[in-house]
């Protein structure tokens, strides 16, 4: 793959993860997380092939860059935002914007009218893509993660509504 095809954005594709994908799915997880707060290959299956989820990807050919996993809970207006990584290698290039705004896209298609996610309070990176796209602090949780992320277990929900006449 050349230089060009890496950052050309008309190369790229967002497109639902298949089970054939879960392998690059798990690295890119391992690239992005400690062990200590990484899903397991077998939490992934379950988040990718259960019914009450979606998992995007962003390729280009058969590469997969990154991913996205969004959960929907029976009867509620809010999709919540599981995971989103992008592989190191192709991070700041917008992929990760561009995967929220098909994830957001999706769950307006499905009724959600919010989106919901949980970053590390500390994460200052994702929160500033997150603000970036639209959320909005919704609250701090203390205790939040198991293991430290970012070097703290309290994370910050954030929000955004999924109306197009919205602003947030």
């Amino acid at each position: 793959m050349t230089n060009s095809e890496k950052t050309t954005p008309s190369n790229f594709k967002i497109r639902y993860a298949k089970p054939n994908h879960i392998d690059a799915i798990f690295e890119i997880e391992k690239k992005c997380f400690p062990s200590l707060i990484r899903y397991s290959k077998q939490e992934l299956v379950y988040l990718i092939l259960q019914s009450n989820s979606i998992c995007l990807i962003e390729t280009i050919g058969e590469v997969v860059r990154a991913f996205l996993i969004v959960n929907f809970r029976a009867g509620s207006l809010i999709g919540r935002i599981v995971t989103i990584d992008v592989d190191p290698v192709f991070q700041n290039r917008g992929i990760g914007l561009r995967l929220l705004e098909k994830a957001e896209s999706d769950m307006r298609q499905r009724g959600m009218r919010w989106s919901q996610l949980e970053v590390a309070e500390t994460n200052n990176v994702a929160i500033a893509l997150y603000t970036k796209a639209g959320y909005r602090f919704k609250e701090m949780i203390e205790n939040y993660y198991k293991s430290k992320q970012h070097g703290t277990c309290n994370a910050i929900r954030m929000i955004k509504s999924l109306s197009q006449n919205s602003l947030s």
